[in-house]
């Protein structure tokens, strides 16, 4: 359980404590999605290997599917909204959720390669 809170809160995976972000907002236009190379707390390397962070593409994919669903069920089953309606605005929500989504996939992509350090030493 500890893992999927960590994912939520996006603390690095093997302290819990430092950033994986340098800034907290997804929105900043700069530098919503840039990681430092290191924790800054126990100095776990962010960028294990070039590229990386494309096998992030792999769990953000399925966090798409499952809001795609939810959000089709909601607006076509409860709303009955008409279909070109609901294009338009499913598209409109996944763009606007996209940052938030990345982050998300990196964050459960390096907490699938790094185990959580209880004794993780402070720099």
């Amino acid at each position: 359980m500890s893992k999927i809170v960590n994912v939520i809160r996006m603390k690095c995976p093997r302290c819990h404590r430092g950033m994986l972000f340098t800034k907290q907002n997804p929105y900043s236009l700069n530098d919503g999605l840039k990681m430092p190379d290191n924790c800054p707390v126990c100095g776990q390397d962010f960028k294990i290997e070039p590229g990386f962070y494309i096998g992030a593409l792999w769990t953000s994919f399925p966090i798409v599917i499952f809001l795609m669903t939810l959000l089709s069920v909601f607006f076509l089953v409860f709303v009955k909204m008409q279909l070109e309606w609901f294009f338009v605005t499913i598209t409109v929500i996944l763009f606007s959720l996209q940052p938030i989504i990345i982050r998300l996939g990196r964050a459960i992509w390096i907490n699938i390669f790094v185990d959580f350090d209880q004794d993780a030493e402070n720099k």
